[in-house]
């Protein structure tokens, strides 16, 4: 439920889990062109659009669509290889090419991906689009489709420091090291995912969908410092962070019960916190509710065990303000050192408590003193 037009257009959305699907870096406006290339660019816009409106709806939709703009672009380089329409129309059936191959694990849709990627490279499309069709390389290359494997191939840090430095001049310097950062995350290359961050953070700092991006990974500009807040609990005592709970790893939740997407996750929630309560994770509540009797209800009724904070401020709260906080639910997780270690652990939860466990440990260091 949320108020922001996010407009954050992730490149890898089709290969990398989790991320938000927006159009290809190749395209451009609509084509207002009346030609036959640009016809038909203008069918395959629309059928690579996938608008299921439930998860379920997703493997039938693609199996349908896809094929078409694998169809169109054949037509395309059959009639109009000339076109300049035809840039696009490769980017597009990339896309098509790696959603497919993905979902069948199809050893054969991998090579015709593959394909469309090299003709991008080979083409005078622009550095955008070649940048598209090399990070899509690179994404194959380090962890094959249909690969069993859990981790990427030997030499995953050099591959995408290669990727990075390749498009480093010029518009395209600021894409390259989102991809870069994308891909060492996915891939669990924490060291250089750290490192393309600073980089992302220190050259491009205005960068709305650099901001957005980091947000969207849970590294945003408030990972790695203090959790600062001052909060009320339901029953009137006072919890100040991070200095009450330094020592534990810890989730806030801002959320609300009018909130649908919230409700959702509360079953998750509750899953979660049962799992990781024995472990010494807390679990802390921040209210955008209005209606402290509702809230006190609801939390009373679903058994939520977990601590709950409530200042009656709704949008206003001041933890949400300070924060950013413009949609919900927004789930964060703060490591023992009483840093943000995440600031959009939600889908990941599980997994980023875990890091932030183990990055606990690591600092901590051993607990016996070495023999002297």
């Amino acid at each position: 439920m949320t108020r922001l037009n996010v407009r954050l257009c992730l490149m890898l959305a089709a290969l990398l889990p989790g991320v938000c699907l927006g159009a290809d870096p190749a395209a451009g406006p609509p084509s207002a062109g009346t030609s036959g290339a640009a016809s038909l660019l203008r069918r395959m816009r629309s059928d690579v659009q996938m608008r299921p409106r439930t998860r379920a709806e997703l493997p039938t939709i693609r199996a349908r669509q896809m094929p078409k703009v694998l169809a169109g672009l054949a037509e395309m380089e059959s009639k109009y290889p000339k076109a300049k329409e035809i840039h696009e129309a490769r980017a597009l059936g990339l896309r098509a090419a790696v959603s497919l191959a993905r979902a069948n694990n199809d050893a054969k849709m991998v090579a015709r991906a593959k394909g469309i990627a090299k003709a991008i490279l080979a083409s005078k499309a622009d550095v955008g689009a070649k940048m598209y069709a090399d990070a899509h390389l690179l994404v194959m290359g380090l962890r094959p489709i249909g690969s069993a494997a859990t981790q990427p191939k030997p030499g995953a840090d050099k591959a995408i420091r290669t990727f990075v430095k390749k498009y480093s001049g010029g518009k395209s310097a600021v894409g390259a090291l989102k991809i870069g950062l994308q891909v060492a995350d996915s891939n669990d290359r924490s060291a250089l995912s750290a490192e393309l961050r600073k980089a992302l953070l220190t050259k491009y700092p205005d960068d709305p969908e650099a901001k957005q991006l980091l947000r969207q990974m849970g590294q945003g500009p408030a990972v790695g410092k203090p959790f600062q807040a001052n909060l009320t609990k339901l029953d009137g005592s006072k919890l100040a962070l991070p200095k009450d709970l330094l020592g534990k790893v810890y989730v806030v939740d801002f959320w609300a019960v009018w909130c649908g997407p919230c409700i959702a996750e509360i079953p998750n929630m509750k899953r979660l916190y049962a799992s990781y309560k024995p472990k010494g994770v807390e679990f802390v509540g921040i209210s955008l509710d209005r209606d402290r009797g509702k809230l006190e209800s609801y939390v009373k009724e679903q058994q939520l065990g977990w601590v709950h904070t409530y200042s009656g401020k709704h949008w206003q709260d001041p933890t949400a303000r300070k924060y950013g906080i413009s949609g919900i639910p927004s789930i964060w997780v703060v490591g023992k050192d009483g840093n943000v270690f995440s600031d959009n652990a939600r889908g990941r939860l599980a997994k980023t408590l875990d890091k932030a466990m183990a990055a606990g440990a690591a600092k901590k260091g051993p607990t016996t003193r070495p023999a002297k």
